[in-house]
């Protein structure tokens, strides 16, 4: 397997495609209005975390994605919450 088709596949992971916007809206990209938060299919809740760098040749960058994060389409992130243990 190439090196890029193995980044196209990592980077495939990484987009959700079918959420949900939840909360607010707190801006505009691409022209359309996105929220502070999205639900994925799953149910679970991310909340917004900037906008996808892309790479020289337009895709996105996959590398620069932190851990619990991912792409929402049009080209933003959303990183999952993390649920707060309960101090004993």
């Amino acid at each position: 397997m190439f090196p890029s088709t193995r980044r196209a596949q990592i980077l495939d992971y990484s987009i959700l495609r079918n959420t949900t916007p939840e909360g607010r809206a707190i801006g505009r990209f691409g022209g359309r209005d996105f929220s502070e938060f999205v639900r994925d299919e799953f149910g679970r809740l991310l909340v917004y975390s900037g906008v996808a760098p892309r790479r020289g040749d337009g895709q996105f960058d996959g590398d620069a994605l932190r851990e619990g994060e991912f792409i929402v389409l049009p080209g933003l992130i959303y990183r999952y919450r993390l649920k707060r243990r309960r101090a004993a």
